[in-house]
């Protein structure tokens, strides 16, 4: 079941933080990077960052979230997060399935990820996601931003 989360609910900031530091961890290893900032994050700057979030629940356990912004047409996916022992179960694609349906019309979604994160660029792409560009952070990591039109 997809819900949406209030993120200025203590509660749902904690799980969700949980899921995303074990979910970005197994990233960080696949990019050869415990830099990322996503494992920067606290309770508050999660309640703070201004994004929308909808969380993926299984018997009751949080096991997946999206989280987005919406500039006009374009609809900019901040995170995409999944446990690690749910990984290639469809959680993902249902979420974004999930927020394509709820935030119509839109022209495009972009997702920035890891260029070394194989299985997000895989799954992007999957998606009818296409590359457009790639950048170094301050944390020399580099990263694809991709664009599906809809």
């Amino acid at each position: 079941m997809i819900r949406e989360l209030d993120m200025a609910d203590s509660d749902a900031a904690i799980k969700v933080l949980r899921l995303e530091r074990r979910a970005y961890a197994v990233e960080a290893q696949i990019i050869g990077s415990m830099a990322l900032p996503p494992l920067r994050d606290t309770v508050d700057t999660l309640q703070q960052c201004g994004e929308r979030f909808f969380g993926y629940f299984r018997d009751g356990r949080l096991v997946g979230a999206i989280a987005y912004e919406r500039d006009g047409q374009a609809l900019h996916l901040c995170r995409l997060i999944v446990a690690p022992d749910c990984f290639r179960q469809g959680i993902a694609s249902a979420l974004l399935d999930f927020v394509i349906k709820q935030e119509t019309p839109i022209s495009e979604i972009i997702a920035t990820t890891g260029s070394r994160n194989v299985p997000a660029v895989r799954f992007y792409e999957r998606h009818g996601f296409y590359a457009t560009e790639r950048i170094q952070t301050p944390e020399e990591i580099e990263l694809t931003t991709f664009v599906k039109e809809i």
